[in-house]
């Protein structure tokens, strides 16, 4: 503790802790829409025209429009708690107040591995309610 933390508190001042410093330096937070149904979370560039893509979209009921893609900086930037499914994509980083999140390696494994997919939909169906699921 430096000399002036201890002055502060001997004068009894509370000394904040900036907590999201991208904020004081002009970034903005992340907007999600109201109609997203689905955050995926990744810091590869994602090809949304990737067939096992668009058959897990079509698969939980989801259209492109339906959902927000960000990469890990940007997650720090979104507000909590979040009420949405997260797809985490490639990192082990659990949303912090994501009360849905479903964890799978970067998308050219995904394609390559059986029991990555396998995995990939026990999560989904763990979730089921909150997509009208459909089979292929």
């Amino acid at each position: 503790m430096t000399r002036r933390d201890r002055l502060l508190e001997q004068m009894g001042i509370t000394q904040w802790m900036v907590r999201n410093p991208a904020v004081l330096r002009g970034e903005r937070g992340v907007r999600i829409p109201e109609s997203t149904k689905l955050i995926i979370i990744t810091d590869e560039n994602l090809d949304l025209n990737s067939q096992l893509l668009k058959d897990i979209f079509f698969t939980m009921d989801i259209d492109e429009t339906d959902m927000v893609c960000i990469n890990s900086e940007q997650l720090k930037l979104i507000p909590t708690p979040i009420t949405i499914p997260c797809w985490v994509l490639g990192n082990e980083i659990h949303p912090e107040g994501s009360k849905f999140t479903f964890i799978s390696p970067v998308l050219s494994e995904l394609i390559a591995s059986s029991h990555a997919k396998q995995a990939l939909w026990k999560q989904i169906y763990q979730y089921d309610e909150n997509f009208n699921t459909k089979a292929i």
